[in-house]
């Protein structure tokens, strides 16, 4: 049918599900991921993942296309990461609905659904990881875990690969390998909104029940009278981040905050005479700090960046408590600042936004070996205690390079150590859709070995009849 026979939605779905719109969407994307590479020149890489690929739109600046010495203002909207993908989800159905016809009658379609049927159960079991590997042999060697899933993986494709060619016939490993690029894509979208990675720093001798996310931070005010418990009120930074006044339940003071004093990375210098101090209180009038380029994503040196915010504190009835210099680096050189409001004193802090975990980590003994007569690492692990008193767990676990502890949907992964050698910095990753992108390549892998399978099949049976 040609095109002017089309009805207005047959024209709709054939441009959505055209070849030219695939091939422009792809250059698109290529473009999007060329100049989120070049923005990493200024930016943290987790900056701009949130400013150009985890998002619908996205705004790129001219200037990272030019030398950062040529000041070049301004810049143009662009399609984000997530706007792009949709987009090439729905090019990818609408084409093959369009191009792919099912094949199946009768009972062979019957018995071709109930294979998929089966075929999803099997893929969505192993996502979600109801064959755990931790249940079978693979637990007592962590390094077979992948494997033993990629072959739960290949099984779930190979049974979709069934249904396919029930459905199908002749095109059965082109839907199945499309199928496996749509599992990928899904995939990045669910991680993107649902994962969550952090640290977890512990010293010899220490025992520690809550993890760090170094990308975000929280204003902590901690009423320290009760001595046998601490009342903690934490203010995220997403609204230390707007223009407004935080009256928190429970607190004498208020906490006023200013979106243009919010530091994303501080530099701290001292306070000279004579030179204007926003700060009226506490450690910062000792201090200045001032904006400073965050991390960049080209930095090779690991940096974190130290935020820091100008408040200003007030009794909820009373005088005005003036305005306080909290920061990162403040916190960790100096430790809590003091308030005294309502007959009480308050350590207020800018600190890692925490997140306390159902079990606790205690750190028996920190391995650092290097390679002989050199300063390059060899191996470091952590050999700790794990304690889960809600579930009635424990017990010891040594983990080291690549290959961590995994427990109650968290991978904690030895990432670092402190400088004294005395402490490790374990990388903690809440992923529960982390077994997505291998089911995925092993489904577009069954589907190309599939379709090349029944291609030479098919050409074979024409030789041999010929």
């Amino acid at each position: 049918m040609s095109s002017a026979e089309k009805g207005p939605v047959g024209k709709v779905l054939a441009a959505l599900g055209s070849l030219k719109l695939t091939v422009a969407l792809l250059g698109m994307s290529i473009f999007l991921v060329f100049a989120g590479t070049l923005a990493q020149v200024d930016k943290g890489i987790w900056t701009v993942m949130e400013q150009y690929f985890r998002c619908f739109v996205a705004w790129i600046d001219f200037k990272i296309f030019f030398s950062r010495d040529s000041h070049i203002p301004g810049g143009f909207p662009f399609p984000g990461g997530r706007l792009l993908g949709a987009a090439l989800l729905v090019n990818l159905l609408v084409s093959h609905g369009q191009r792919i016809q099912l094949k199946a009658r009768g009972p062979r379609m019957a018995l071709g659904f109930a294979t998929l049927a089966v075929g999803l159960a099997a893929t969505w079991s192993v996502i979600t990881h109801v064959f755990d590997a931790d249940s079978t042999k693979a637990a007592n060697d962590p390094s077979l875990r992948v494997t033993y899933q990629l072959m739960y993986g290949g099984g779930a494709g190979a049974i979709l690969f069934v249904a396919c060619w029930l459905l199908f016939q002749r095109k059965a490993g082109i839907v199945l390998l499309h199928t496996g690029v749509v599992i990928l894509m899904l995939s990045e979208l669910t991680t993107s909104m649902l994962a969550k990675e952090a640290q977890m720093s512990i010293f010899e001798g220490q025992r520690m029940n809550f993890v760090e996310d170094t990308r975000s931070v929280e204003l902590a005010i901690v009423d320290a009278s009760d001595p046998a418990t601490d009342d903690v009120y934490a203010i995220p930074e997403r609204r230390l981040r707007r223009t407004e006044s935080i009256s928190v339940e429970g607190l004498p003071f208020v906490v006023d905050t200013d979106a243009g004093k919010f530091m994303k990375n501080a530099a701290l210098t001292p306070a000279q005479p004579g030179e204007t101090n926003p700060a009226t209180q506490g450690a910062g009038v000792r201090w200045l700090a001032k904006d400073a380029p965050e991390s960049s994503g080209v930095d090779t040196s690991g940096g974190v960046d130290l935020p820091a915010i100008y408040v200003k504190l007030r009794e909820k009835s009373g005088p005005d408590l003036g305005t306080w210099l909290v920061g990162i680096r403040l916190t960790l050189e100096s430790g809590a600042q003091i308030v005294r409001a309502g007959g009480k004193e308050y350590k207020v802090s800018l600190r890692f936004a925490r997140e306390y975990k159902p079990y606790s980590l205690y750190l028996y003994n920190f391995r650092f070996e290097r390679y002989a007569g050199t300063d390059t690492p060899k191996d470091y692990s952590s050999y700790v205690k794990l304690d889960d008193p809600e579930r009635g767990v424990v017990r010891d676990v040594r983990i080291w390079m690549n290959n961590p502890l995994r427990y109650r949907g968290d991978t904690l992964y030895q990432s670092s150590f402190d400088r004294s050698e005395q402490g490790t910095v374990l990388q903690v990753v809440e992923n529960r859709g982390w077994m997505a992108p291998y089911v995925g390549c092993m489904i577009v892998a069954i589907g190309l070995l599939g379709q090349f399978q029944l291609h030479l099949l098919e050409f074979l049976r024409k030789r041999l009849s010929s």
